[in-house]
């Protein structure tokens, strides 16, 4: 019998530890056939016959340790079932709670020791160093976890009949390495080769896992950063029309066109009809109304500062006066007979339309370019409107200017870039630099002649040769018919 000694013990149970934790081996059932009663003791050869079908190897001494260490006496204890197997499974399933010490067999330093050492020339390690850094850099920048590609073909060290395939060894052959490896077409079949042959051990295989943790020291694992795109708007030193006009204005040429009565949207916010409001309340207002989009912070700023009173407060009463004055007068509602205009297209045309200001010489560039195109028309008699109407496919008056170059050149205009955005800088009305006007273009290229104009103004006239029957005479009776 073995002398007893508790440091050998303590290592045998970190031996088994080891052994247990990466193939995820519960001793315990091991343990169940031979105690029926389950009272969690057994004999001394039935406590053998488990070690033994745990798969690890064990010598007599080492078996005779860890009979003495568990063996227990006591009145509750009847010979030959000495051996408090349970304390001895409680032991090794610590690990499963604390983490093993070297359950990291193929990261530990135990790993160097598993494969053999191969000197090299210095031109053949500065090699080796380069296609190692080149695979770094190859799985970071891919986010590759470079171990789980050999996870399927792993092997332990030592095999155990309690797992048929037990993983957590860090080994594959040489061959399931080279089959397995992930970038074949940024590598050379050399270079591969190469990287097996630093990492082989005595038994010819190719430890991956020691590969895995140098590629790990070079990279970073964390969630690379989330895709951003910042908005860099291009600095755009042209001046446009509606800069030259109040907001004032703008706000009354958008309340003609939308046909909007802002009275009754400030008065939601007035209950004594003061006809105040907070400054506060009036981009409210403007919100509902829809119409804060088309004002900035300074058209807000500039006006609350024309009606805003010493008090603080904003008054509606004098704006919505203001803004009204163009389609409805003062107290309309106490002259049922009065008549008034209807709003033009030069009322709204400030809202509707914001064209870049552009200088005299550009003005006589545009007479020039738009004459030369103007001839071309009328001398080659080209219809130019069907090709933008295909291009409109919502039937609203406006195309992008790229469609409108694809048109030019498909007629035969040969326009410059340059020429397209001196063209553009006039008919782009809507405060931006895409949106083609081929409307008015069209207007002032292609004019008709003046029968045409005057058989178009016929056919959308109403019919004037239709006379209604009088049924009515001037008295308001009833005429009989004659018959």
């Amino acid at each position: 019998m073995a002398e007893y000694d508790e440091d050998a013990v303590a290592t045998l149970i970190e031996r088994i530890q080891v052994y247990c934790f990466p193939r995820r081996i519960r001793v315990g059932e091991f343990f169940r056939d031979f105690d029926p009663l389950r009272h969690h003791r057994c004999t001394v050869i039935n406590f053998a016959r488990a070690l033994n079908m745990m798969g690890m190897s064990f010598t007599e001494e080492e078996v005779d340790l860890l009979t003495q260490h568990f063996t227990e006496e006591g009145m509750q204890v009847v010979p030959p079932q000495v051996i408090n197997y349970q304390k001895f499974c409680e032991a090794i399933d610590t690990v499963y709670v604390e983490g093993s010490p070297a359950v990291q067999v193929t990261s530990s330093p135990s790993t160097t020791q598993l494969m053999t050492f191969k000197p090299s020339s210095l031109e053949e390690e500065e090699h080796f160093m380069h296609c190692l850094h080149r695979l770094a850099a190859m799985c970071s920048a891919r986010g590759l976890l470079f171990k789980s590609i050999y996870y399927e073909v792993d092997r332990a060290p030592i095999p155990s009949p309690s797992r048929q395939t037990p993983y957590m060894g860090g080994k594959v052959t040489k061959q399931q390495f080279i089959q397995r490896f992930p970038f074949k077409k940024e590598f050379a079949l050399e270079d591969i080769e190469l990287i097996a042959n630093h990492y082989l051990t005595e038994k010819g295989d190719v430890h991956f896992m020691a590969m895995h943790n140098d590629i790990s020291e070079v990279t970073s694992h964390e969630p690379p950063p989330f895709p951003t795109s910042t908005l860099v708007l291009k600095p755009d030193h042209s001046t446009w029309s509606q800069s030259q006009h109040s907001v004032l204005e703008k706000v009354r040429a958008k309340a003609v066109e939308k046909r909007l009565r802002m009275k009754d949207q400030f008065q939601d916010f007035d209950p004594l009809r003061k006809g105040t409001v907070a400054p506060s309340q009036v981009k409210t207002v403007f919100t509902i109304l829809d119409l804060a989009k088309y004002l900035d912070r300074h058209d807000f700023e500039q006006l609350i500062g024309m009606y805003q009173r010493d008090d603080g407060l904003f008054c509606y009463a004098d704006l919505v006066a203001d803004v009204e004055k163009e389609f409805a007068g003062a107290n309309l509602e106490k002259d049922p007979l009065a008549q008034t205009s209807m709003p033009d297209a030069h009322s709204t045309i400030v809202a509707r339309r914001n064209k870049v200001v552009l200088s005299p010489e550009r003005l006589r560039e545009w007479e020039w370019l738009e004459g030369k195109i103007r001839s071309i028309v009328r001398t080659q008699r080209i219809n130019l409107l069907p090709m933008f109407k295909d291009m409109d496919r919502t039937n609203c008056g406006h195309i992008s200017k790229s469609q409108y170059y694809r048109v030019m050149q498909s007629m035969g205009f040969d326009l410059t870039a340059e020429d397209v955005d001196l063209l553009g800088n006039v008919y782009c009305d809507l405060g931006n630099h895409r949106d083609f006007n081929y409307v008015d273009f069209l207007k002032s290229v292609d004019v008709p002649s003046e029968d045409v104009e005057l058989a178009i103004a016929q056919l959308q006239a109403p019919y004037q040769g239709f006379e209604p029957a009088q049924y009515f005479n001037g008295v308001g009776k009833v005429i009989p018919v004659l018959a």
